[in-house]
């Protein structure tokens, strides 16, 4: 029995930073993750991951922008929830970093490399070109010589103390008392000097890496983890040949959490709600443009438009209504002269954030979940530049269709939406048959108009796309996840604090 007075006051305040949740003799494992874009406050707590770590550990979750509302949402839960510092990284940090990503990118040997660089560069004028280029020749010339990489390693951690704030971070985890580190997004600058203070501090990480392209299209990893998390076997064939130090064991095939919503009726609305919140007639056949971000795909506008144009010449029905949704990060306003057009009802998708945040900073909550379910599962077929929603939709055994074209005058980015298709995650996509690659606007129609007569063209193609990018349909991916996280966790070692 507890004393009383005084003493019974002090044993029932007991510091959830030092037991087990019920057993004050007992400490659990505190797990950091960081929530650095809305896809990551997808992944944790809409999918039900969070819920299900809870059951081994008591996270912490680390926000990167300030979201009173979203504090509360998870506070309310049961759930600490801190506020990450803002990253520092000095010139001399982004040199060795830029240093690193040549090593790094030409032991990755992918195709996305140079067609990423091209559009990286196609609106630099002369000056830029001629500025960068006197930068780079050098810098590039020395990763040539023999043991550079690991000098440059040295180099950078070398100036990880004095030239970012590793050691505000340090302080950061040292506070919260934390065991381990899980990211969702280790390739953003936003946690990666978080990262840093982690890995000096000894403190195990594991990466549950958020999309299938992250590995061949982002900068690379800066800190080793202990154990990483992928889609499927090219995410697992990529890490082993570009980064020497990971072994096969060390990489599990878990399949995309976030597919896991479309496993489940609840998630989809009846199609005639959907079609009453959208303005949709019943029965007119529908096509959905899943945009992308603006960056990666700029020519994407003039897709809408044709397709409106086919309405309105009669090769495609009349009635026929085009779903436009927004990506999530897209605040470039070019889809706003759409919202006069009768052909097109806009799928507003929201989370675009604030003014005073970066793109992406802002919670999704579960209403956003069942508005893209319900469009994907009730939509007749499916267009979309060189994106994920190609599998999104598959899911839900609808046609999908790529436009690899720009028809604008002069197709100033004909090669660019071309390569889109050409970089190494989307290969395989693209072999499967289970996506149309569309290469005019005449081509584009004639298939948006075969898969309205038949929807179930190209549908085991499809079945066998999705199979092969996600590797699991099971709708469990997330329980994958906790799984491979608590057996993580039951091997740490105990940390003396």
């Amino acid at each position: 029995m507890p004393a009383e007075g005084a003493d019974a006051r002090e044993a029932d305040e007991v510091d959830p930073k030092e037991t087990h949740r019920g057993d004050p003799t007992a400490r659990r494992p505190r797990v950091l993750i960081p929530l650095t874009i809305l896809f990551a406050v997808r992944y944790v707590v809409r999918t039900g991951l969070l819920d299900r770590l809870r059951e081994h550990a008591d996270p912490v979750l680390a926000l990167s922008w300030d979201d009173p509302a979203l504090m509360a949402e998870l506070e309310s839960l049961g759930v600490e929830a801190v506020r990450l510092p803002d990253p520092r990284v000095d010139a001399t940090v982004a040199k060795e970093l830029e240093r690193l990503t040549v090593h790094f990118r030409r032991r990755l040997r992918s195709p996305s490399t140079a067609i990423d660089r091209a559009r990286a560069r196609r609106n630099w004028d002369r000056s830029t070109w001629l500025k960068r280029t006197a930068r780079q020749l050098p810098l590039k010339a020395r990763t040539w010589l023999p043991g550079d990489e690991r000098r440059a390693e040295r180099a950078l951690h070398a100036a990880l103390a004095a030239n970012t704030n590793r050691g505000e971070n340090e302080a950061f985890l040292e506070d919260l008392r934390i065991d381990a580190v899980v990211s969702i997004t280790p390739f953003v600058s936003q946690e990666q000097v978080l990262l840093w203070a982690a890995e000096h501090l000894e403190i195990p990480r594991i990466t549950s890496v958020l999309s299938f392209d992250n590995i061949t299209t982002r900068p690379p990893l800066t800190v080793a983890f202990e154990r990483y998390l992928v889609w499927n076997r090219f995410n697992r064939a990529e890490i082993l040949r570009s980064y020497p130090g990971v072994s096969a064991d060390q990489i599990e095939i878990v399949g995309p959490a976030q597919f896991d919503f479309y496993a489940q009726d609840r998630y989809v609305i009846p199609e005639a709600e959907w079609r009453a919140n959208l303005g949709l007639a019943a029965g007119a056949p529908t096509v959905l443009f899943g945009a992308g971000a603006v960056h990666i795909a700029p020519h994407e506008v003039q897709h809408v438009d044709q397709i409106v144009a086919a309405v309105r010449d009669g090769r495609l029905p009349a009635d026929l209504r085009i779903v436009l949704r927004r990506h999530p990060l897209d605040k470039s306003g070019r889809w706003d002269r759409f919202a006069d057009e009768p052909v097109v009802a806009l799928d507003d998708p929201g989370a675009i954030g604030t003014a005073d945040f970066r793109p992406g900073h802002v919670n999704l909550g579960e209403d956003q979940v069942v508005a893209l379910c319900s469009s994907l599962a009730h939509s007749d077929v499916h267009v979309s530049v060189s994106s994920t929603m190609t599998l999104d939709g598959a899911f839900f055994g609808r046609p999908q269709i790529g436009p690899a074209f720009d028809a604008s005058p002069g197709a100033p980015l004909d090669v660019h939406a071309r390569g889109l298709y050409e970089r190494e995650h989307f290969l395989p996509i693209v072999a499967s048959g289970g996506m149309a690659l569309v290469h005019d606007p005449e081509d584009m129609v004639r298939e948006i108009a075969a898969y309205l007569d038949d929807p179930k063209r190209h549908a085991a193609e499809r079945a066998e796309m999705l199979e092969t990018m996600a590797t699991y349909t099971d709708g469990r991916a997330t329980e994958r996840i906790a799984d491979a996280i608590a057996a993580f966790l039951e091997r740490l070692p105990e940390r003396a604090r």
